[in-house]
């Protein structure tokens, strides 16, 4: 079945372009290969979630003749639609959304910009809040918020993948981003100012901090970790729920 890591995929509540899909398809090679590491090895029933047995599709080559064959067969057969602006694919059923049952999800991605993680965590998150009912207002703000977290997260890691947990909390949306980084790199960055309880020295806080009602950087140089946390108040619309 050489379309069901294309599946796996789609099902986790993503758009994007065809490209994005080969790439996603590659990071999602790499994470189930990936051992994490002690400091986050609690979470690893996510990422065992995440990848499931993605393992029996290691032998297929998904060239780009052969991606596109197979996009094309998932978009006739009606399992895929087309959204705009910019004509990227997602699954049409909802129902089989990862998030479509859950008030909250958690997920890897690579820390490799080549497999696009940002946009994956992008589409994921706006699909997360228009299966919700979330307001296309505060979804925005949602998603640039936890975009400029992702990045931030991604480009400080400089081992293993970057962890993501967001989700709804009575009358807030929630976001976590942690990433893992080694000894030398976290102790650098602390003395630099970077992980300062003045968290205006980070790239892209400023924006955070109007968009969301609250927020906060925690590392902890012991386990080497550092944790975005951010919380934003919410009205959700239940006549905005998206069809299934």
């Amino acid at each position: 079945m050489q379309h069901g890591i294309l599946e796996v995929i789609f099902q986790a509540g993503v758009h994007g372009s065809a490209e994005n899909f080969r790439q996603w398809v590659e990071m999602y090679r790499q994470l189930a290969k990936e051992t994490l590491p002690d400091n986050l090895t609690e979470l690893t029933p996510f990422l065992e979630k995440q990848v499931g047995d993605i393992h029996r599709y290691d032998s297929i080559t998904l060239d780009e003749s052969t991606l596109q064959n197979e996009l094309i067969r998932l978009f006739d057969a009606g399992l895929t639609e087309v959204i705009l602006p910019y004509s990227e694919l997602r699954w049409r059923n909802r129902r089989d959304w990862a998030c479509y049952s859950a008030t909250s999800e958690s997920f890897f991605v690579s820390n490799t910009l080549q497999f696009s993680p940002l946009q994956y965590i992008r589409s994921r998150v706006q699909n997360f809040c228009e299966v919700k009912g979330i307001s296309n207002a505060q979804r925005d703000e949602i998603v640039i918020s936890v975009t400029e977290a992702a990045e931030n997260a991604i480009k400080y890691s400089n081992i293993h993948p970057v962890y993501i947990e967001h989700g709804i909390e009575g009358d807030e949306y929630f976001i976590r981003a942690m990433n893992s980084v080694d000894d030398v790199n976290l102790k650098q960055e602390i003395s630099r100012g970077k992980f300062s309880e003045d968290v205006s020295l980070m790239r892209g806080v400023l924006v955070m901090s109007k968009l969301l009602d609250y927020l906060d950087i925690v590392r902890d140089a012991d386990r080497r970790l550092v944790e975005f946390v951010g919380r934003k108040k919410i009205s959700l619309n239940t006549h905005r729920l998206m069809r299934v």
